[in-house]
């Protein structure tokens, strides 16, 4: 019997950065066998720029595109209420109040720019032109320094893309997060120890290999609440890479996949 295989990372077209329909996303997750799709549509506190956003995220039209289609897909595709919340330490009490919202089922803690004291710029933007290792090291060290707050505030279910800066920077600079290998483990040990998890976040299927050192730690420190998930911005990407991401967490020992419940982690066998 296969593993039960629910994306947990989805975007459409209320994120900004992505044109899909929810409709379209459906489709393919019935085409690629997968029976649950959480919508975590981006709620960024910083933009590109490292301009603030607004602290306060409408759930209105994420609600509205699943009523308009639920009457029909109901019984092919359980959808749940996420949200990726980017950067919330910006403010961290106004993004707590917002969270207080029933229909929330799951919260991705990402961190998609630098810190305000280094300017708040997209590490995407900075990544993708940088070819200064220094400069580099400086936005990694940043970047572990914000997941370190982020873990004390606790905005999140999961922990989202821990490797995301490693996605962006040119393999010429030859860069990996061993350098912060042992303040990432503590990272890790207080997430396990707040009931927290992470997310295998294959990245449309291109970066599964690139997680064996972070899933490996995660799992011999103790940690087992994990969540898959493709982070599609288009429908084709629904479920990309599931099968070998599976085949590699069972080869590190883990027995389960999580989906979530009104925040509460749900367990299902890794077969």
């Amino acid at each position: 019997m296969p593993s039960y295989l629910a994306d947990y990372h989805t975007h459409t077209h209320l994120s900004g950065d992505s044109r899909s329909l929810l409709l379209e996303n459906l489709q393919s997750a019935v085409q690629a066998g997968i029976p649950e799709l959480c919508m975590t549509e981006h709620w960024n506190l910083l933009n590109q720029r490292g301009e603030r956003l607004p602290t306060h995220y409408n759930f209105g039209p994420v609600l509205q595109q699943w009523e308009e289609l639920k009457d029909a897909w109901s019984h092919r595709v359980e959808v749940r209420v996420g949200i990726e919340l980017g950067n919330s330490t910006v403010d961290t009490a106004a993004v707590q109040a917002c969270l207080d919202f029933p229909e929330l089922d799951f919260v991705i803690g990402s961190l998609h720019s630098a810190s305000l004291k280094l300017g708040g710029d997209g590490i995407f933007t900075y990544a993708k032109s940088c070819t200064d290792p220094h400069q580099a090291h400086l936005v990694l060290e940043d970047y572990i320094s914000q997941m370190e707050e982020l873990v004390e505030a606790g905005t999140f279910d999961v922990l989202g893309h821990i490797i995301y800066p490693l996605r962006y920077f040119s393999p010429d600079l030859h860069l990996s997060l061993e350098p912060w290998q042992e303040r990432l483990d503590e990272i890790l040990r207080r997430v396990i120890q707040s009931g927290k998890g992470i997310e295998l976040n294959t990245t449309q299927g291109t970066t599964i290999r690139q997680w064996a050192p972070i899933l490996s730690r995660y799992r011999e420190l103790g940690g087992e609440i994990l969540t898959l998930g493709s982070d599609a911005h288009r429908p084709q990407f629904i479920g990309a890479g599931f099968s070998e991401a599976c085949a590699l967490l069972r080869t590190l020992g883990y027995r389960w996949i999580c989906t979530y419940r009104q925040r509460i982690p749900q367990f299902h066998a890794l077969t």
